[in-house]
């Protein structure tokens, strides 16, 4: 089986050098043209051509990752016009994280990757197959740079299955759009997913990761004994620090070693991915990772009492403190596959703490056996928020949550430009979307979890970006309780307004061009209203939202010129009313 497993690696990666180093410099390189980095993946082939008719020349003996950086630096122009020398000046070591701190998780500056008109796309499918998989490849890299080499190319053999099948179909149109859209949608996700584990480890470092990962496996595979976890866990170690540097031919090695593992045992482990095992790389990897939790062992017992009503906690803690509270959340995760990762963290935290008090008193067993007691209110104290937050979605549509969301989020962090403040409100309001519908259980992890992400996301993920004190502490003090935190949060009281700029506040009849473009100027002049004045109530800001939609109904009357520059004027004059009282 390892045999089997390290061998189709290799084969891959020898077969596949073309897509595999292409998502290599389209990360490190986001803004650079398909044809410069076309340049650059020729490079490497003829480099793999050299090693491979002579192993003893001494650049074939460099990691492949400092060979792929060192040509991305050997190209002046390259490096002159996106600016790398920083990174180029450094060594080989030290210049891998410094690709990394200059990738850019938000792709806004990068056109969005629409996809070629279906016609277009299967004529130029037919001409060459390659090229037109291997540019899909460029696109979904650049947007997604810290989406795992296996994750991107797995989805691009999906593309393929998807496209080939389309351009045979009679209506192209609409099979491109069951079928091939929600490809680049589901990459976009799982991007997401390693977009955030990638900042757990850099912000808060391996114990918070590792922690993070014991919950997730445990979830996963409740019938795991804990040595086999521990493996894993192990394994995951060299997978996340090399997935997330970028380096892509070990991430792919690492990946296998894993897959490996988990296929060897599927008795003890989960019977859930047989199918999986079957699969070709990197497809198997994925399915593994898409693959449902497996059912609970029968004979797990409804509450870990070892670690609640035991003699001996205390005692299990000070001879190895990091291993027993490993073991404490793999034993309570894999007994609530209900609930989410993040109040599975926090009742961690929570425990980790208590037993550091209470094993300094003299009945130590009183104080802890009121652990499952504290456990319940944190579960309930985060339930009630999900429930409260769905009500809310329910009863405003997806629009008006947006905006509920948008207006706390401006006065938690005015500092952030207006595109980010709309970014992060949109994809809450879209998780909700897809979470709230569901039955209970599932609801309160899919929504805990999409808030945890989105978080994740604001807090920056490859580097301690600063907003205001309040956030930032947030960001800092605890991955576990950074949600919380965050909700807890008022009106940044450190924060200065800009100077008004009346143009911030003015409105043209392009507005008449689509309901696109209102929505997204509508929800701009909330941004613009609130970091003008942060402390503006809703009372204050919807009444003026309500003009706006006014002045935009003056795109369906016929003088619609003369009832635009009216309403507007009154919108004008309301707001330098408000903003000036």
């Amino acid at each position: 089986m390892i045999k089997y497993y390290l061998n189709a690696t290799q084969k891959f990666l020898e077969n596949n050098i073309r897509d595999v180093t292409t998502v290599a410099f389209a990360q490190f390189v986001q803004e650079a043209t398909y044809e410069e980095i076309t340049g650059l993946v020729k490079q490497m082939i003829l480099y793999r051509d050299k090693c491979v008719a002579d192993m003893q020349q001494p650049e074939c003996s460099e990691l492949a990752i400092y060979v792929m950086q060192d040509k991305i630096c050997r190209v002046k122009e390259l490096s002159d016009k996106y600016g790398l020398s920083e990174c180029c000046t450094k060594n080989s070591t030290n210049r891998l994280p410094c690709f990394f701190q200059r990738k850019s998780a938000d792709a806004s500056f990068l056109t969005p990757f629409q996809g070629p008109d279906p016609e277009k796309a299967c004529q130029e499918y037919a001409e060459d197959p390659e090229a037109f998989l291997n540019h899909f490849i460029y696109e979904i890299a650049r947007q997604n740079p810290f989406g795992f080499a296996p994750t991107l190319l797995s989805g691009a053999a999906i593309y393929k299955e998807a496209i080939t099948r389309c351009c045979q179909e009679e209506n192209k149109h609409e099979c491109f759009h069951l079928k091939v859209t929600p490809i680049t949608n589901g990459l976009k996700e799982r991007s997401a997913s390693q977009k955030n584990t990638c900042g757990v480890l850099m912000k808060y470092g391996p114990k918070v990761l590792k922690h993070l990962k014991v919950v997730e496996f445990s979830q996963k595979f409740p019938k795991i004994d804990f040595k086999d976890l521990g493996i894993l866990l192990e394994n995951m170690d060299h997978l996340f620090d090399e997935c997330c540097e970028g380096d892509v031919v070990q991430c792919f090695r690492n990946e296998a070693k894993i897959l490996n593992y988990i296929c060897s045992k599927p008795d003890s482990i989960s019977s859930k991915i047989i199918d999986c095992c079957q699969l070709t790389i990197p497809q198997g990897g994925e399915c593994i990772i898409n693959s449902g939790n497996d059912d609970k062992p029968e004979d797990l017992s409804p509450r870990a009492e070892r670690f609640t009503e035991g003699d001996d906690v205390c005692q299990s803690l000070h001879e190895d403190k990091e291993n027993f509270q490993a073991k404490f959340l793999y034993e309570y995760s894999r007994r609530h596959p209900e609930l989410p990762f993040s109040v599975l963290l926090r009742i961690g935290v929570m425990y980790e703490n208590l037993l550091e008090m209470c094993c300094k008193t003299e009945n130590p067993k009183e104080c802890y056996g009121q652990a499952e007691e504290e456990f319940q209110k944190i579960i309930a104290k985060s339930w009630t928020l999900v429930k409260t937050e769905c009500g809310y979605f329910q009863n405003l549509g997806e629009e008006g949550f947006l905006n509920q969301c948008l207006l706390p989020l401006t006065k938690k962090a005015p500092q952030l430009p207006p595109q980010e403040l709309i970014s992060h409100s949109k994809k809450l309001a879209s998780f909700f979307a897809k979470c709230c519908p569901l039955g209970e259980e599932d609801q309160f992890a899919c929504v805990d979890n999409a808030v945890s992400l989105t978080i994740g996301e604001l807090c920056g993920i490859n580097r301690n970006r600063t907003i205001n004190p309040g956030v930032d502490n947030c960001c800092k003090s605890s991955y576990a309780f950074s949600s919380m935190c965050f909700k807890d949060l008022t009106t940044d009281e450190t924060y200065t307004s800009p100077t008004f700029l009346p143009e911030l506040f003015t409105f043209n009849l392009t507005l008449c061009q689509g309901k696109e473009e209102q929505q997204k100027k509508r929800r701009e002049l909330m941004v613009h209203l609130l970091q003008q004045k942060p402390h503006l109530g809703v009372d204050q800001v919807m009444p003026l939202l309500s003009d706006f939609s006014k002045m935009t109904d003056c795109c369906e009357v016929e003088e619609k010129e003369t009832c635009f520059k009216e309403e507007h004027s009154k919108l004008y004059n309301k707001i330098e009313t408000v903003l000036k009282t």
